[in-house]
């Protein structure tokens, strides 16, 4: 039903209404694309049926049309109230789209009750615009920092895959700030890696039919290397390939924003340490090549994420030039 031809048109309207927010020339136009993105990313949520994408559906519309409310705020009221702050208005419910700390409320329990794909799409797609639409902006240090944290502390002691992985969205937003803050280059590279590894890590989950961690476990060695693999360098471990757009960020932020770097670099490892404790007693402990090798040779498509999240750094040199 994923595919049928209305959602794929929902798809296209919502591909649109991102290219109409972030080609925007007015904050009035730019809330008209984030509006139709929303719009039309409702039905595919709601589509999914069952009382959890009901539920993450009714939220997630409250949360983003009272923040697309303030953006019509923050750009309407100046011309009637002088001295009215409104790019912080805006900045704020730009924020709460992004579910950027402190403004993660909403975030983690929406992801709990949708389907992979769907996941899949608020973790990467649904964040573009916000992002872009921040560019104007000096981003605030303190919203890099509360991310970081909130997205490694967070993740401790979960045994749900999709909260797991929004907490890991929520670390990784505060990056993306970060790089966007000294670059859109730096910003958009780190939002391209990202968005390969969690397209790999979604379809990879959603393949093997796994929901919570338990269920992971009583798969094969193989299925369980790959996801090991995938979420190593999701979390930014050396030398895969999301490792190369941190490293990008921590050498920027060195000489201009050393406190931040640290904490920063802090949290990565804190994530890290989560991700090898999650993983180290289901595949460590009873490792078998042959049925790896099994897995790596039953779908092409995830066999090719596997490596690229392995070796895929190599390009990371030419996509900064």
């Amino acid at each position: 039903m994923f595919l049928s031809p209305l959602v794929i048109l929902f798809l296209f309207f919502m591909v649109l209404g991102t290219s109409l927010a972030v080609s925007a020339s007015s904050w009035f136009m730019a809330w008209v694309g984030l509006e139709l993105n929303l719009l039309s990313f409702l039905p595919v949520v709601f589509g999914e049926g069952g009382t959890g994408s009901n539920e993450s559906g009714v939220k997630y519309f409250f949360v983003q049309a009272l923040a697309s409310l303030l953006i019509l705020v923050g750009s309407v009221l100046p011309f009637f109230v002088e001295g009215f702050g409104s790019l912080y208005v805006i900045n704020f419910s730009l924020f709460v789209k992004l579910g950027a700390a402190p403004f993660h409320f909403w975030f983690v329990s929406v992801m709990e009750g949708l389907g992979w794909i769907v996941c899949l799409l608020l973790m990467t797609w649904q964040k573009l615009a916000p992002l872009f639409l921040l560019l104007g902006f000096e981003v605030l240090s303190v919203i890099c920092l509360c991310s970081v944290l909130v997205g490694a502390f967070g993740g401790f002691n979960q045994v749900s895959l999709s909260k797991i992985l929004a907490y890991s969205s929520i670390l990784h937003v505060g990056w993306m700030l970060a790089g966007m803050g000294i670059s859109l280059k730096m910003g958009g590279v780190y939002y391209l890696v990202y968005f390969f590894l969690n397209v790999f890590v979604i379809l990879l989950l959603g393949s093997l039919s796994v929901l919570k961690l338990n269920q992971l476990l009583l798969k094969g060695e193989g299925e369980k290397f790959g996801v090991f693999l995938l979420m190593l360098s999701l979390g930014g471990f050396p030398p895969l390939l999301g490792f190369f757009p941190k490293w990008g960020v921590i050498l920027s932020l060195l000489s201009s924003n050393f406190f931040l770097m640290v904490f920063m670099l802090f949290s990565s490892l804190v994530n890290l340490f989560y991700y090898f404790r999650l993983m180290y007693g289901s595949f460590f402990l009873k490792l078998s090549m042959k049925e790896g090798l099994v897995f790596l040779s039953s779908d092409i498509f995830i066999f090719f994420g596997v490596l690229f999240s392995t070796f895929g750094g190599v390009f990371y040199p030419f996509l900064m030039l």
